[in-house]
């Protein structure tokens, strides 16, 4: 079984990719690349990228299964829940794990992983 790859980030720090999929499983993890944005602006970049590495590696926004949201500051949980819904299928919502990320970089207003069910892409 190959592992496919895409979002590859190597511009600065840690070389690596945004998005991994292997059989029919994929997975993206990142935080906002506009770390200046307020947090519904970072929340909605996050989610539009979450949708084109998903679609890139053969997935989609009705096949996503769990979605992790690390917040940098748990007050900012209400200004979340309006992004998110109006992100998700309304008929069929992920299920959905938020917590505190007191270790994560200090730049970042969340991150946010995706994990979702795919057909793979032929490489």
């Amino acid at each position: 079984m190959s592992i496919q790859k895409t979002g590859r980030i190597d511009s600065w720090g840690p070389k690596i990719f945004l998005g991994s999929a292997a059989g029919d499983i994929a997975s993206v993890c990142l935080t906002a690349p506009d770390k200046a944005a307020d947090f519904a602006a970072q929340s909605r970049d996050i989610l539009g990228v979450i949708d084109e590495l998903l679609a890139q590696m053969g997935s989609g926004h009705d096949q996503i299964v769990q979605v992790q949201v690390w917040l940098a500051d748990m007050g900012d949980w209400p200004a979340f829940v309006p992004v998110w819904n109006e992100w998700v299928d309304p008929n069929a919502p992920p299920g959905l794990s938020v917590v505190r990320m007191d270790a994560s970089r200090r730049d970042s207003l969340l991150e946010i992983r995706a994990w979702a069910m795919r057909t793979p892409v032929p490489a």
